[in-house]
């Protein structure tokens, strides 16, 4: 017992060594350019309509902070378990609309792990293959988007407003039905990316009897 206090001892005396300053500015400023690389990647794989502008500042806040965090740690052997436990107790409930999402996080850790201990080449051919294989995906990863679709007119075909419905999107539940004499009321609880929905809209319009579509989309926050 006595031999593994005095090795345990020993590993923390050689692990309390102060970091270099200009290691650290080097770290933090290469933790920057590439998470400008991911920013810019982020911008151009999502459409106006999925653009998050909080989410984009905090991707790079994120590979700053890992880079910090990292930076502390790998110098002092007592502070990074007692930054293990503090982080530990953290809980994270954010919910993810988009897959594509989870790998952002994921490459501004990756950001901040490089920077920190010096592996810029690493970082930065990770960075431009996974800026790469985003853009060349982004026509692909489409998001679809729960919306509210409204159409009203007079006598109209339900079978023809259904199969357009079906065929351009994912899911659909009819959430009301108003009948009058000269007159109907249909609403629609729909997901289909926003991409496709001038198509349908045009397509439900052509059907005889229908006199207007309306479609009511989630607000956006952030």
């Amino acid at each position: 017992m006595d031999e593994f206090n005095n090795i345990f001892n020993n590993l923390l005396e050689n692990s309390s060594s102060q970091p270099d300053t200009l290691n650290i500015l080097t770290s933090l400023l290469a933790a920057l350019l590439l998470g400008i690389l991911m920013w810019l990647t982020y911008k151009v794989t999502n459409s106006n309509g999925t653009y998050q502008p909080k989410f984009a500042v905090t991707l790079i806040s994120l590979a700053l902070l890992s880079t910090v965090i990292m930076d502390l740690i790998q110098f002092n052997l007592a502070l990074s378990l007692g930054m293990l436990g503090s982080f530990s107790i953290v809980r994270f409930r954010t919910n993810i609309r988009d897959p594509r999402d989870i790998g952002f996080i994921f490459w501004s850790m990756t950001i901040g792990l490089a920077a920190s201990t010096g592996f810029y080449v690493i970082g930065l051919a990770g960075s431009l293959i996974m800026s790469a294989v985003l853009i060349l995906t982004r026509k692909r990863a489409v998001v679809a988007e729960d919306m509210m679709l409204v159409i009203r007119g007079g006598k109209v075909s339900p079978g023809k407003i259904q199969a357009l419905i079906e065929e351009n999107c994912t899911s659909n539940t009819v959430r009301a039905k108003n009948l009058l004499t000269d007159s109907c009321e249909l609403v629609y609880e729909v997901r289909l990316p926003l991409s496709d929905s001038d198509r349908m809209m045009a397509g439900l319009l052509e059907v005889s009897g229908v006199d207007s579509v309306n479609l009511l989309a989630e607000r956006k926050r952030g």
